[in-house]
This record gives C-alpha cells, structure tokens and sequence, in this order.
C-alpha cells in the first residue's frame, strides 16, 4: 500500500511519505487504524482534523483521479528513531508546478507532536527536494493573517512575505514565497 521507496523523503527524526490513494480512502472513511497499519506506525486519536479530512482528502483524491503524479501531492509525516513510528502530521504539495514553475506547500502536525519542530523539519526537507526538481522556479505558502508561529517558521525557513489574498473558502490568507537561491 506504501509507495516506492524512491519516493519517501527521510530526515535524521522523520519519514515523509506519499499520501497515496489507498491511505488517503482509508482516511477519508474514517480507518486511521488502516493508515496506521500500512505505515507500521501509531496514529494519534482526532486524526485526521477537520482540515485535513474537509479540505487535503477530497483535493488530493480528486488530482490523483484527474492523473496528477503523486511526488506532487502530499505527504504523511511519520516520525523516526527509538520506539514505534508515530503519525505527526502531513505536509503537501498542492499540485504540480504551474507555468510560472512555482508549486505551493502546506503542513498540520497533529496537536499532541507540536512544538518538537517537526513542521520545520519536513518543510525544509520538502522545500529541498522541491528544488532538486528542475522544473521547480519558487514554492509559495499561506498562512491565516494570525497564524503567528507559521509565519516565524516559514521566515526562518527562507520564505519571503508576499502579502494578502483573498481566498474563497478560508478568506484573507497571506501569502510567502521562497526562491530557490534561499535553500
């Protein structure tokens, strides 16, 4: 059920691992004890959030259907190291890069691994594989206008502030952008 090695992205604490669309069904349909079997890892009671289950699952499953390549969706974010793997989380890409070669991130750890800088850790580890690719030009962000500690993260990560925009379902986002030249 897992992919092809190839595509797992490995940190010295974590495991990003592609959302496939098996994981993702069992998610949707309320399985976490499936995702969790196939990763061979514990998944955190509540998952996935709201915001995982209402806006990543039915966007990654519909780009998985229409033929979008999975390296360019997202990810299950699965620690490392002594003991049984834990879910922490996912980060993702939200589609293949457009005309301009910019692709855009996103992340959620779970409530229980915050504060361990695991979102830092696969975005830096997303962020560098995105930039091994050389149709990749710039990878975007955004963030709520309040959301204080992703935007310190995205700063300290490279990411430059663009400003606000207006989007449809979440309302004023502020978009970052980071540029290859600041990996």
């Amino acid at each position: 059920m897992l992919s092809d090695s190839a595509d797992i992205i490995e940190t010295s604490r974590l495991r990003l691992v592609p959302f496939a669309l098996p994981l993702l069904l069992a998610a949707r349909d309320g399985e976490p004890a499936a995702v969790g079997d196939a990763l061979s890892a514990e998944v955190p009671p509540g998952w996935p959030s709201d915001g995982v289950r209402d806006y990543q699952l039915p966007s990654q499953i519909g780009a998985l259907r229409k033929g979008v390549e999975l390296k360019w969706l997202g990810r299950l974010i699965v620690t490392r190291g002594d003991g049984k793997p834990e879910l922490a989380g996912v980060i993702n890409l939200k589609g293949e890069p457009d005309a301009d070669g910019r692709v855009e991130i996103g992340y959620e750890v779970v409530e229980s691994q915050r504060r361990r800088g695991f979102a830092t850790e696969a975005a830096q580890a997303l962020l560098g594989w995105c930039f091994r690719q050389p149709q990749v030009k710039a990878v975007l962000a955004r963030t709520l206008p309040h959301n204080e500690i992703s935007a310190h993260m995205l700063q300290r990560l490279g990411f430059n502030r663009l400003g606000p925009q207006r989007d449809a379902s979440l309302g004023e986002m502020i978009v970052w952008e980071h540029l290859p030249r600041q990996v």
